[in-house]
């Protein structure tokens, strides 16, 4: 199973309803993308700290409110003919992936641990005012204790660990966190680790993955989903 990464980040610029729509056209089930706060509180879908990469502006998410965000042309960083692409609210996210039958999982982008609870909270608050269901998301983050909040706020939806490096007490991590994935850079797994992991019950993703000629010894490996920047690249592999 092949997943956009931040929707289809190869073929549009991240986050962003283009690339959703490119996700969409070649049939995605899963997309991956980025949630965090602004100034005023609201999750908007954006990975970088600063606005500085993907849009014509400067500055941190966290310090700009969501009409700066929304004047911001987050599209021709990427290519012309993405010019005055805007930068989604997680509702807007949502909505969308609704709308084009694509299951979201979300990456809770923590910049600052010290907003873990108050980044999810509003995470939850969206996510129970928009009515999506349940089974079309999977939580997902790099901070435990943003992982943990999920579980405490919005027990009924899955929940994914992402590691760049192993911990050593990953399994016992996985239990105390009744974790559903573990969402591993793909340089990390081996055929042994991909072993242990399926046996322990978890569902197992890998990211950020480009190779075509990686994803049989993949999908052999039993990983559930790939994790990529280009999606019909991957797809070519399988067909």
């Amino acid at each position: 199973m092949i997943s956009g990464h931040r929707g289809a980040a190869a073929l549009a610029p991240e986050n962003t309803l283009a690339g959703l729509q490119e996700a969409a056209r070649h049939h995605l089930k899963w997309v991956e993308m980025d949630t965090q706060l602004c100034a005023d509180f609201i999750p908007v879908m954006f990975h970088d700290e600063k606005v500085n990469r993907c849009t014509n502006g400067r500055g941190k998410v966290r310090e700009l409110n969501l009409a700066q965000l929304k004047a911001l042309d987050a599209g021709s960083w990427f290519d012309a003919q993405f010019v005055n692409e805007r930068i989604l609210t997680l509702d807007e996210a949502l909505n969308a992936c609704q709308l084009y039958g694509l299951n979201l999982n979300l990456e809770i982008k923590v910049h600052d641990e010290a907003e873990a609870e108050r980044l999810v909270r509003e995470v939850a608050e969206t996510i129970a005012h928009n009515g999506i269901s349940p089974d079309a998301l999977i939580l997902s983050s790099f901070s435990e204790a943003a992982v943990d909040y999920c579980r405490q706020y919005m027990p009924q939806i899955r929940r994914g660990l992402i590691c760049d490096k192993l911990p050593k007490d990953l399994f016992r991590l996985a239990q105390s966190m009744a974790l559903f994935s573990l969402h591993l850079d793909h340089r990390l797994l081996t055929a042994s680790l991909a072993s242990q992991i399926k046996q322990a019950g978890l569902d197992l993703h890998i990211w950020t993955m480009n190779q075509p000629k990686l994803v049989p010894q993949f999908y052999q490996w039993g990983v559930d989903i790939i994790i990529t920047d280009n999606p019909p690249l991957l797809l070519q592999a399988i067909n």
